[in-house]
């Protein structure tokens, strides 16, 4: 066997083994739930073991040759990318407000044996029952499998990594089917799909929408690959991260529907009829099963209890969740404008108090700016300080390409089309978050550049793409993980501390809830109290809206 062939089908195997594992993790619970079971123990393990059969099958089915060490080294890969992602997760508190409050608190609830299809609605006092009740779970439940077998929250934000770790692997697969020859250049466009900023600074957090970006990206780069080389596999593949795609969010059901729209149109150009209309049917089974049966809760509950399976963004007394955190500047323009004053603007944090947007150069950026991408939710230019810059010079390769190759680069325009008019379904493609398919469209320009043969010019521009890209993603990574760790470190200082407190203390938790839990896990009794009334001083904890008495002496004591 050829070594880019092996690299291939390794690449490819891992990944898919890694998206049935995700996708499983959802599914399997999900089906548990409409035959009136709970969550158990036993289902990441069911999980599991369904993902290391597809590997096998994968293995067989996809390799050229040497299925059983294409089997072993992707088993072998998949378990140690697991084992590496769920120890890392473990080290990172989730220190976001969404995530401290309705997601970990939905996480929570489910593994404690909550079952959103046959048990009734929950009622909490932190309000946010009406987001957990109401909201697509497939993230949530993926997540709450791991937390029920293994006893540890925190390392269950695992499924982001392992997303991002699968998008990148099925993204070199397709890429080097593309072009073996280009090697290098696979590689380091992969790399670079998979470190999608959104992706970067949730991915120690139980926020959804890097994780809906990651899937995306399979979904992408699946869909590639059937073009290239249509078969079942492929297509049962697609059909597990549409599934799971659709059950992330409730616009991520428009996002499916246009990548999938675009495969087919690219099946009937290339005149793959037979394809054509196989995709067709399984695309329409698999719709029709994350929506009726996966997704029972919310689509279906919503839809009879509340008339509309969109409910509360849709409907009667539908809740606008943007309007208060949209810039003032903002509310004046259409969407279109939006992105262009959000994604040429200054890097600004989520925030209420609907501070216009300022527009900053291409290129340019200070270093007080980028403390903004230690956090989870950047409303403005979401995808970096340098993602203006990239746009710029993208917008530049693809007119030179077009000049060499005009018939290679329409090509190119048609998939940055799709993924335009994917983001541009939503009202809100000015906040990255809510699009995180936008990242992937200059890194389209990036790969036409290095596969256009005999131009200097273009490959001198794709370089100088690549190359802005490149520092734009280290530098977001480089602030998010450096800032949590820090975050993270002084928060397990904080619970050390109290474990020397005289208990049961008395916490008021505020929006987050789940914090309860990480109490629990350092051994500290609470007693919960809203108004807090203390005798002696207070600790409140870092990014995470708990509030505790302690008793300053007894601390004082404890440490001499």
């Amino acid at each position: 066997m050829r070594d880019e062939n092996r690299v291939v089908s390794i690449s490819l195997v891992t990944g898919m083994t890694l998206l049935a594992l995700i996708a499983g993790a959802f599914i399997v619970p999900a089906l548990l739930f409409v035959a009136g079971l709970p969550i158990g123990k036993a289902d990441f393990w069911l999980a599991a073991a369904l993902a290391v059969s597809f590997c096998f099958i994968a293995s067989r089915k996809l390799a050229e040759q040497g299925h059983t060490t294409v089997f072993a080294v992707s088993a072998g890969l998949s378990a140690v990318l697991f084992l590496c992602g769920f120890l890392v997760s473990g080290h990172f508190y989730d220190l976001s407000y969404d995530g401290q409050s309705y997601h970990q608190e939905a996480i929570i609830h489910l593994a404690e044996g909550w079952n959103p299809v046959y048990d009734k609605e929950l009622a909490l006092p932190t309000g946010q029952s009406i987001w957990i009740n109401h909201y697509a779970k497939a993230s949530e439940i993926a997540a709450a499998t791991v937390y029920k077998a293994t006893g540890l929250l925190e390392h269950s934000k695992v499924m982001n990594l392992l997303a991002m770790a699968a998008s990148g692997l099925l993204s070199l697969a397709a890429l080097l089917s593309l072009r073996p020859e280009r090697r290098v250049a696979a590689w380091a466009v992969a790399f670079l799909l998979a470190l999608n900023p959104v992706a970067v600074y949730q991915s120690f957090t139980f926020y959804v929408d890097g994780l809906l970006g990651s899937l995306l990206l399979c979904l992408l780069a699946l869909g590639t690959l059937i073009v290239m080389r249509p078969g079942w596999l492929l297509l049962a593949a697609y059909t597990l991260a549409m599934i799971m795609v659709m059950n992330i969010k409730f616009t991520a059901i428009g996002y499916a529907g246009v990548l999938t729209a675009g495969l087919l149109i690219a099946l009937y150009m290339s005149e793959q009829f037979a394809a054509l209309k196989r995709l067709f049917r399984v695309a329409a089974i698999g719709a029709i099963i994350g929506v009726l049966i996966v997704g029972y809760n919310p689509y279906v509950t919503n839809t009879l209890r509340d008339g509309h399976p969109f409910y509360p963004l849709a409907g009667e007394n539908a809740i606008d969740v943007v309007k208060n955190f949209t810039p003032r500047n903002l509310e004046r323009m259409n969407r279109f404008e939006q992105v262009a004053a959000s994604y040429f603007g200054v890097p600004m944090g989520n925030s209420t108090d609907k501070k216009p947007t300022q527009f900053q150069w291409p290129f340019t950026f200070t270093a007080k700016e980028l403390p903004t991408f230690a956090e989870t939710d950047v409303a403005v230019a979401g995808f970096g300080p340098l993602f203006s810059g990239a746009l710029v010079l993208a917008l530049i390769v693809f007119a030179l390409a077009f000049r060499k190759r005009p018939g290679i680069t329409l090509a190119a325009v048609g998939v940055v089309a799709v993924l335009a008019v994917s983001a541009f379904l939503n009202p809100a493609a000015w906040w990255a978050r809510y699009v995180p398919q936008f990242w992937v469209i200059p890194l389209v320009g990036v790969w036409l550049a290095f596969c256009l043969n005999g131009s200097r010019v273009v490959h001198a521009a794709g370089f100088a793409l690549a190359a802005v890209i490149a520092v734009n993603a280290l530098l977001v990574s480089g602030i998010f993980v450096t800032k949590q760790w820090a975050w993270s470190e002084q928060l397990r200082n904080q619970l050390a501390q109290l474990q020397s407190v005289p208990q049961p203390v008395k916490a008021d938790f505020t929006y987050s809830w789940s914090n309860r839990e990480r109490l629990k896990a350092y051994g500290i009794a609470f007693k919960e109290e809203k108004p807090l009334s203390c005798s002696g001083k207070t600790m409140t904890l870092i990014k995470s809206g708990t509030t505790l008495c302690v008793d300053n002496r007894s601390m004082q004591a404890k440490a001499q």
